[in-house]
């Protein structure tokens, strides 16, 4: 259950989140006025311009947390998992994940669900040279092709599979999350965050071929905002006040990506704008859908499943419809949500 008081918290790289008493703007409740209850959001990775980080901060730096009676803390992952970790001890409320990976902790009968759906494809891609000659899955037979995290993911598993091919005709090698052993030749395929990585590449000078699974076919899909069980039944209203706000914030996002981006700077101290740009834009395109950002179906859920379980990336069964629950999204976008400039 959400607490009426939590502690002021920072984020893993030393910014603060809340001012003194938690309240935004150091602003004291008036005698009489309900005080706002006090939740905390973590985004699963460092302070960047991904369109569900820059959501939350958007919507708290316009106000529209405030507006839905919601005082909510920033916070970002320092890595390890952290983020899941505080999400199930209920230090955190609301996180984000892959659906990949929700669907693999819900295998695991870790009881987290997706309530907003935001990439509708896969964050993960892969990048050649583009003197290589790699230009189709069929390019990498024989050629030597990185994996992260110790992990083979099943979107290489299933991009082979589309040319016939199977992770014994290419030459595997570990590779870390650094794309200096990509850009000094240690690898031909590189494997890379769509969002952010080609980028990073292009930037040091490394023309590249992107090879997206998506667009060979592949049911691939990104980053949700995810809540445990427990907070989607015993607390559905603040999670309804959260998207409310946070979906305000993608309209606001959407026709304001220059202001967007210097308001993720001040998480992001020192990133490079043009980067974060980069990053953002193409993760508002990743997110479009023609009845409104953050909605999906069961449909494309049972066929990431289907993926997964065809390369034994999930321990047990899963039941998509309890692993994502799009009604609140779906409902505020039938009612219309508030305008959303500040």
């Amino acid at each position: 259950m959400i607490l009426l008081a939590v502690a002021s918290v920072s984020c893993s790289d030393g910014l603060s989140e809340d001012s003194v008493d938690g309240s935004p703007d150091g602003a004291q409740d008036s005698p009489g006025e309900e005080s706002p209850v006090k939740i905390s959001f973590m985004a699963g990775f460092r302070a960047q311009a991904n369109l569900p980080f820059v959501a939350a901060y958007v919507a708290k730096q316009n106000g529209f947390f405030i507006e839905e009676g919601l005082d909510v803390a920033i916070r970002h992952s320092s890595g390890q998992n952290e983020h899941l970790k505080l999400l199930l001890e209920d230090e955190v409320q609301i996180t984000t994940a892959t659906a990949a990976q929700l669907l693999i902790r819900r295998a695991d009968e870790i009881p987290v669900v997706s309530v907003a759906l935001f990439g509708q494809r896969g964050d993960q891609g892969f990048v050649a040279r583009a003197d290589s000659g790699i230009k189709t899955p069929a390019d990498f037979a024989g050629r030597s092709v990185g994996f992260k995290a110790g992990v083979i993911p099943a979107e290489l598993h299933a991009l082979l599979g589309t040319a016939g091919l199977t992770v014994d005709d290419v030459e595997l090698r570990a590779v870390g999350f650094d794309p200096r052993s990509f850009i000094e030749g240690q690898v031909d395929v590189y494997p890379v965050f769509l969002n952010n990585e080609p980028d990073t590449i292009r930037r040091a000078g490394v023309e590249i071929e992107v090879i997206d699974p998506q667009e060979f076919g592949v049911p691939t899909l990104g980053v949700n905002y995810i809540v445990t069980e427990d907070m989607l039944a015993n607390d559905r209203d603040v999670v309804e006040r959260f998207l409310r706000a946070t979906l305000r914030a993608v309209e606001w996002i959407t026709a304001h990506v220059d202001e967007s981006v210097d308001v993720t700077l001040t998480y992001a101290e020192g990133a490079d704008p043009e980067h974060q740009r980069f990053l953002l834009t193409t993760d508002i395109e990743n997110a479009l859908r023609a009845d409104g950002i953050g909605r999906g179906t069961l449909e494309q859920w049972v066929a990431l499943r289907e993926v997964l379980e065809e390369f034994q990336l999930l321990e047990g069964a899963v039941d998509v419809a309890t692993a994502f629950d799009g009604s609140i999204v779906d409902t505020l976008y039938e009612i219309g949500l508030p305008a959303s400039a500040p």
